[in-house]
Parts: C-alpha cells; sequence; structure tokens
C-alpha cells in the first residue's frame, strides 16, 4: 500500500496549481479514485472523509479543509490490521471569517445510497467554497498515515 502516497502525489504533479481550490481538490479526488487498491471486499474497506475546520497540531493558527482516503489492510486472516490514510490537505492562515465557521466531516463509502460522483459533486459545491473565496492556500500538502 506504500504506493497510495505514491500515486497521490504523481496526480498532483500532473495537474498542476489549483486556481480554485475547492473543485481542484476534488478533480484531484475524482483522478485518484480511478486507481484501485489491494483491499478486503468489505463496505467500509476503502472509504473517503471530506473534512474542515480549525486545527491547533500546527504553530499558528490555521484553517484546514481536505479529503482522505482510507484503505484497509488485513492479515492474511483477513482480520482488520490497520488503516492507510492518503490525504489531500488545504492549509489556510486563520482569520475572523474562517474561524467562524467550525468544523465539519463526512464519510462516503461504497454501498452509500449516494454515488461516488454524486458525494464528490456535494463536496465540490459545498458552502465552504463561497467561505474561502479570496483565500489563497497557505500550503497544499500530501502525506499517508497509518493507523
Amino acid at each position: 500500500m506504500g504506493s497510495a502516497e505514491g500515486i497521490a502525489r504523481r496526480i498532483v504533479e500532473e495537474m498542476g496549481d489549483f486556481h480554485t481550490p475547492l473543485s481542484g481538490l476534488t478533480r484531484l479526488v475524482k483522478r485518484f479514485s480511478a486507481f484501485e487498491f489491494d483491499v478486503p471486499d468489505l463496505p467500509d474497506a476503502d472509504g473517503y472523509l471530506f473534512q474542515y475546520g480549525k486545527v491547533n497540531w500546527l504553530p499558528e493558527p490555521t484553517f484546514v479543509m481536505g479529503v482522505v482516503r482510507q484503505l484497509e489492510i488485513v492479515d492474511a486472516a483477513g482480520q482488520h490490521e490497520r488503516y492507510v490514510q492518503v490525504n489531500f490537505e488545504l492549509r489556510y492562515q486563520m482569520d475572523a471569517n474562517l474561524d467562524s465557521v467550525g468544523n465539519y466531516s463526512e464519510w462516503w463509502f461504497p454501498g452509500d445510497v449516494v454515488s461516488f460522483d454524486s458525494w464528490l459533486g456535494t463536496v465540490d459545491r459545498a458552502q465552504i467554497a463561497s467561505r474561502l473565496v479570496g483565500h489563497s492556500p497557505r500550503d497544499f500538502i500530501v502525506f499517508q498515515d497509518v493507523t
């Protein structure tokens, strides 16, 4: 599963800069979703999380918006071993406008009533986009966590 982050980084390089952060992010996620990984045939083994809000683990006040693809890894017996999470994260300097937004998170998994394309379209049209008008991301990072 180590190649998941490499694939994500390659897609980012191919796409270049985002002119509209949320739409660019959803286009990136759509391209990344075309890659299949060796996960168990379970409804929650390959899912997506859209999230945003104020974070406190960085040195300066920061508003983060991103999408995470979570892939389940199982052992030889088919038992849960860990999750690999590939993160696409836009980081913004905090201001009063973003500070008042609060936090939000929403998961999507195969088998949900809503199709992936419909869910991603909802993410693309999320109200947070209007709050981000006039804000440029301070950073855009791609990283992989194992939990």
